[in-house]
């Protein structure tokens, strides 16, 4: 799965707690962080520390990874006339 924005992976974090049958107070505990961090966390708030993010996912069963995007070709020039040819504007002709 891949996620862009705190809010989206505070959604995975949410899902796979409630997927495993655990409470906030039961997945804070695995964790080694307070029940008030897990619901800051699972609202998306983005100034959760980075560390026990990693420890909550593990807690979870997850693992993080990165893959690198795809590249974008750079944007080449096209020539309309050649593209057209013959089925451009009949005035021009």
């Amino acid at each position: 799965m891949q996620f862009q924005t705190p809010r989206e992976l505070a959604a995975l974090i949410r899902s796979r707690r409630k997927l495993r049958r655990l409470s906030q107070t039961q997945l804070a505990a695995l964790a080694g962080v307070s029940r008030d961090w897990i619901i800051g966390l699972e609202k998306g708030r983005s100034t959760v520390e980075f560390g026990l993010v990693l420890r909550t996912i593990k807690a979870l069963g997850l693992a993080l990874s990165a893959d690198p995007l795809p590249e974008h070709p750079p944007h080449a020039v096209i020539d309309l006339n050649e593209l057209l040819g013959d089925h451009g504007n009949p005035r021009d002709r």
